[in-house]
C-alpha cells in the first residue's frame, strides 16, 4: 500500500511538473477499468477531473498513441463523442518520462451501454457513421488478426463443452453441442479465405461493444478505447456490436430479431452491406459470440455473465441456430 502511494504522488508530481491545472491530487486507480495493456486512474484538478494513462516510452506505442489522437481529433470534427486530450504545458498531448509516457483524457461522464431500442439506435448510427466518416484517412495496421472475427475457435469450443459434461452429465450438451458445430460449420465456409475479398474494409473501431460506449441515460456521450483502431474488415465491428448488444442476453427468437434490425437498420443509414456481407455478418457474430463464451469460461474458471457452461451451450444452440436461419433468410441482391 505504501509502495502505491508513493507511485501515485510520483505521478501527481509529474502532471503538476507538466500541466497547468492549478492543484493536483494524487490519481486513483480507475474503478472496473481493465489494466492489462496501459494503466489507467483519475486524477482530480484545480481545472477539474482527468482521465490518466499511461504508456511504455517506445516509438511503436507512442506512434499509435498519436495515431489514436489524430483519429479522435477527426471522429470530434464530426460530432461522434470522443474524449478530448488535454495538452501539456509545451503544447503537447504526450508526456514522456524515463520508461514511460502518459496522456491526460477530458474525463467523460455516463455508464457502460445499457441495452434499449433507443441506445441500440444511438451506438447503431454512431459506428455507421464512424465507418462513413474514416474511409478517407490513414489506416495503420492494427495489433490484432484482421480476420479474427472469422476463426472457428474449436480449442477453445471443446474445452466449453467438457466443462458442460462435467457439469451436468444428465443434460442433452451433445444436442446442443450438434447445433453449434453444424453453424459453426457453415460459418467456416461462409468465411473461408477466398470468400472474404468480397467483404469491404477500412478503418474500424475494433472493440465495439457497451462496455466502451457511455451513456447518460439515452444519449451517448463517449466512444472509449480507441487502441484497437485501424485496417480491418467492417463486418468484425458489426459482428462484434450484434454479439454483445443483441445476441448474448437474448434467447428469444422476437427479441433477437427486433434488437438485430435495429442495430442494421440505423447502421445501414451510413452504410449499406453489400448482399455478401449480409449472408457472412450472420456467421461472424456466432463466430465472435461462441469464440467470446468459450475464452471467457476458461479464463473465469465458472460462470460467464451468470450462466453455467451447460447452460451456455443451451443459449448458444439456440442463438447460432437463430443465426444460421437468419443467414440462410438473406436474398440476393436484396
Amino acid at each position: 500500500m505504501a509502495e502505491q502511494t508513493k507511485a501515485s504522488e510520483t505521478l501527481a508530481q509529474v502532471i503538476r511538473d507538466h500541466y497547468d491545472l492549478g492543484e493536483v491530487e494524487p490519481p486513483q486507480n480507475l474503478a472496473a477499468a481493465h489494466q492489462r495493456r496501459h494503466r489507467k486512474l483519475v486524477v482530480k484538478t484545480s481545472a477539474g477531473r482527468f482521465l490518466v494513462k499511461t504508456y511504455k516510452n517506445e516509438l511503436t506505442v507512442l506512434d499509435n498513441l498519436r495515431f489514436q489522437h489524430r483519429l479522435a481529433d477527426h471522429l470530434a470534427k464530426h460530432r461522434l463523442p470522443v474524449a478530448r486530450i488535454q495538452p501539456a504545458r509545451n503544447g503537447k498531448r504526450i508526456v514522456e518520462v524515463d520508461t514511460y509516457a502518459l496522456e491526460l483524457q477530458e474525463f467523460i461522464e455516463g455508464i457502460p451501454m445499457q441495452v434499449t431500442a433507443k441506445t441500440l439506435a444511438v451506438s447503431a448510427s454512431a459506428l455507421g457513421k464512424f465507418h462513413e466518416v474514416c474511409r478517407d484517412i490513414p489506416r495503420p495496421v492494427r495489433d490484432a488478426q484482421m480476420w479474427r472475427f472469422s476463426e472457428v475457435p474449436r480449442d477453445t469450443f471443446a474445452n466449453l463443452y467438457e466443462r458442460s459434461k462435467g457439469e451436468d452429465p444428465f443434460a442433452p450438451v451433445d444436442d446442443y453441442c450438434n447445433t453449434i458445430a453444424l453453424f459453426l460449420r457453415d460459418a467456416s465456409n461462409a468465411l473461408r479465405l477466398e470468400a472474404r475479398n468480397q467483404f469491404e474494409t477500412g478503418l474500424i473501431h475494433g472493440d465495439w461493444h457497451g462496455g466502451n460506449l457511455l451513456f447518460v441515460r439515452e444519449t451517448l456521450t463517449g466512444i472509449l478505447d480507441l487502441e484497437f483502431a485501424g485496417d480491418g474488415c467492417y463486418l468484425e465491428d458489426l459482428s462484434y456490436a450484434i454479439s454483445n448488444l443483441c445476441v448474448r442476453t437474448a434467447t428469444d427468437d422476437q427479441r433477437l430479431t427486433h434488437r438485430t434490425n435495429i442495430l442494421l437498420d440505423h447502421y445501414q443509414r451510413y452504410r449499406s452491406l453489400s448482399p455478401f456481407e449480409q449472408k457472412a455478418l450472420y456467421y461472424a457474430v456466432g463466430v465472435k459470440h461462441v469464440a467470446t463464451v468459450s475464452y471467457q469460461s476458461r479464463q473465469l474458471d465458472g460462470k460467464v455473465a451468470g450462466h453455467t457452461p451447460s447452460e451456455w451451450m443451451r443459449r448458444l444452440s439456440i442463438q447460432c441456430e437463430w443465426l444460421g436461419k437468419r443467414a440462410k433468410e438473406v436474398k440476393w441482391g436484396g
